[in-house]
């Protein structure tokens, strides 16, 4: 529930799938529509020849090129977000801290040497935490 209120976990995928079905009809029902629209009045003879062909044309492209443009726009809105899921797995998988193996003899003889950037942390030394992927973390 913390990675829910964190927006470390994502809904936006389901959501948008389900924008993407909606826009998918409502983008069909218009291409047909027009073109039904338009061949039932070049039917009737009240439109001008060029001008319903025109509208079957765009109608048809509505049903062709709209479907293809709408569903790349949302396909990357998936991979955004896709993205940013696999970052949150990437961040967990190098969170852990790893550690030093600890020798076990007296700390009086043994000689602790710290490294730039290392930490020591209850007589272990600590490996400083790996950057995020484009240092964002």
């Amino acid at each position: 529930m913390g990675a829910y209120f964190s927006f470390e976990r994502m809904i936006t995928t389901s959501f948008v799938k389900v924008v993407y079905f909606l826009g998918f009809l409502l983008l069909t029902a218009a291409g047909i529509g027009l073109m039904v629209w338009a061949g039932l009045q070049l039917n009737d003879a009240t439109i001008a020849r060029t001008l319903g062909w025109r509208y079957v044309a765009f109608g048809a492209a509505i049903l062709i090129v709209g479907n293809i443009v709408w569903r790349v726009a949302c396909e990357l809105w998936v991979v955004l977000f896709g993205i940013h899921d696999e970052l949150v797995l990437l961040r967990y998988a190098l969170s852990p801290v790893h550690t030093a193996r600890v020798i076990e003899e007296p700390v009086t003889t043994r000689e602790v040497v710290v490294r730039n950037n290392e930490v020591i942390r209850d007589n272990e030394i600590v490996a400083p935490r790996q950057a995020g992927v484009l240092g964002l973390s």
